[in-house]
C-alpha cells in the first residue's frame, strides 16, 4: 500500500455539512478501491484540507475523487518522515509549511531536515512529521509550536521553499 496525499483548496468554506457531504460521495468510491483515509488537516480557516490514505496507488485515489465528482484535486504518492511521537494529546496549534522544490536529493533531504530539527529545537516547535513526494519536489511540514510567528520565519532563516503557512486541526476517522 502507498501513502497517498489529497489536496483540497477550496474556495467555498468546508463547513461541517460540506465536509460530510463529501465524506458520503468519496468515501464508499475510496473503500471500493482499497483505500483508507487515515486523516486530515483542515486549515482553521477552512479553506484549504489536505487529506491522507493508505491506498494500492494514487490512481486509485484519483479515479475515487474524479467518480465523486471532485476531479480537480493534487493528488500524490509520497513517503512519510515521522521525527515525533503523537501518543500524548497537545493543546498547542498545529501548523502547516507547503513547499515545493526542484528535485531534491537524499544530500539535500538531510541537510533541510538538520536545519529543520535545530531550528526547531530553538524555537520550541515540534515538528511532528513531514510528507515528502516520491518525485522528491513536494513537501509537506507538520509542526507544533505555541505560536505562528516562529513557524513563519522558519522558511526564510532556513532557506526552505514555502508556498504556503497555515493552522489547522486534525479530523479522524
Amino acid at each position: 500500500m502507498s501513502l497517498v496525499i489529497v489536496e483540497n483548496p477550496s474556495e467555498q468554506l468546508l463547513t461541517d455539512e460540506v465536509i460530510h457531504e463529501a465524506d458520503q460521495r468519496v468515501l464508499p468510491c475510496l473503500q471500493a478501491r482499497n483505500a483508507t483515509w487515515q486523516y486530515s488537516l483542515l486549515a482553521v480557516d477552512r479553506q484549504r484540507m489536505i487529506c491522507t490514505f493508505k491506498a494500492p496507488d494514487a490512481e486509485s485515489v484519483r479515479d475515487s475523487y474524479r467518480k465523486a465528482g471532485f476531479p480537480s484535486r493534487t493528488i500524490w504518492s509520497g513517503e512519510l518522515i515521522k521525527l515525533a511521537d503523537q501518543t500524548q494529546p497537545n493543546t498547542m496549534m498545529r501548523y502547516v509549511i507547503e513547499g515545493t522544490y526542484p528535485r531534491l536529493s537524499e544530500t539535500d533531504w538531510d541537510e533541510i531536515s538538520q536545519k529543520m530539527q535545530r531550528y526547531c529545537a530553538e524555537h520550541e516547535i515540534e515538528w511532528l512529521q513531514s510528507y515528502i513526494s516520491r518525485d522528491r519536489t513536494k513537501v509537506i511540514y507538520e509542526l507544533i509550536a505555541s505560536d505562528i510567528s516562529s513557524i513563519q520565519k522558519a522558511p526564510h532563516k532556513l532557506g526552505i521553499a514555502c508556498d504556503r503557512i497555515w493552522s489547522a486541526e486534525v479530523l479522524k476517522p
